[in-house]
């Protein structure tokens, strides 16, 4: 990479920003998923579930051409982390058993079912980022990838995810509307994603651009009809808003269940 070029810089910029916003969803995801664990086990849950998700970035790099072609691959997504996000919003009578009486027994299954919590979200969210990622570092004369921006804004997300993920967890211990807040935070991510799936854009009758490419929602949905525009527009909100009165409900239920 040549430092002293405008066009590097500004890409640089692009991906510390890109990286910044599309981090925060997947140490969510670690923090929601580790909340009811132990000290050590949140540790593992947050190294496991941020390699994973570098992990997944890195593969995704390698077959975005091929993951983009699977049709509905995003939409299936989107719908795998809304029912992610109902369950962290409302944890298992184990997991909570588990984090109040010590649950030594328990913490092992936990831990893995955490882990596979995370993963599931991260492939969904995983093949976001390396989608923006990509098409920030595009040489946009000869369309090839940057492979060291690619690599740096690879590098750049674990710290971020870690870190992340550490201070979400923290302010969870000490307000449960984060938690809530949290749900309804990936509950609008889902329904992004899935209408940023060229196959659902399609299918409501839209013209979608080439795989790889970014997704302009408002350019797409100039002359679209009002009841597409409404779907697209306010049903990320609308699952945001459900899910989260949903995880209010519920904690509301569980304590009058206790008093009882």
């Amino acid at each position: 990479m040549n430092f002293s070029d405008p066009d590097i810089l500004g890409k640089i910029g692009q991906i510390v920003m890109a990286d910044i916003l599309l981090a925060g969803d997947n140490a969510l995801i670690i923090a929601l998923a580790t909340r009811s664990l132990g000290p050590k086990q949140q540790f593992w849950g947050r190294m496991l579930g941020a390699g994973g998700a570098v992990a997944l970035r890195i593969l995704f790099v390698m077959v975005i051409g091929f993951m983009l072609k699977i049709p509905f691959v995003q939409l299936i997504g989107g719908l795998l982390l809304i029912w992610i996000a109902v369950k962290l919003v409302r944890p298992g009578d184990e997991a909570m058993e588990a984090a109040g009486a010590g649950g030594h027994a328990k913490t092992a299954a936990s831990l893995r079912d955490a882990i596979t919590m995370i993963i599931i979200a991260d492939i969904t969210m995983s093949l976001d980022n390396v989608i923006a990622i990509a098409n920030i570092a595009k040489d946009r004369a000869t369309g090839e990838l940057d492979t060291g921006l690619v690599a740096f804004g690879l590098v750049l997300s674990i710290p971020l995810v870690v870190w992340g993920s550490t201070l979400i967890t923290r302010l969870m211990t000490r307000f449960r509307w984060i938690v809530w807040l949290g749900g309804g935070i990936l509950g609008h991510v889902s329904g992004s994603i899935i209408f940023h799936d060229h196959h659902v854009l399609k299918w409501m009758g839209l013209r979608v651009p080439n795989p790889g490419e970014r997704t302009d929602l408002d350019a797409l949905l100039e002359g679209a009809s009002t009841a597409v525009t409404l779907t697209v527009r306010y049903l990320p909100w609308i699952l945001a808003i459900l899910i989260c009165l949903y995880g209010w409900w519920w904690t509301r239920a569980q304590h009058a269940a206790r008093r009882k």
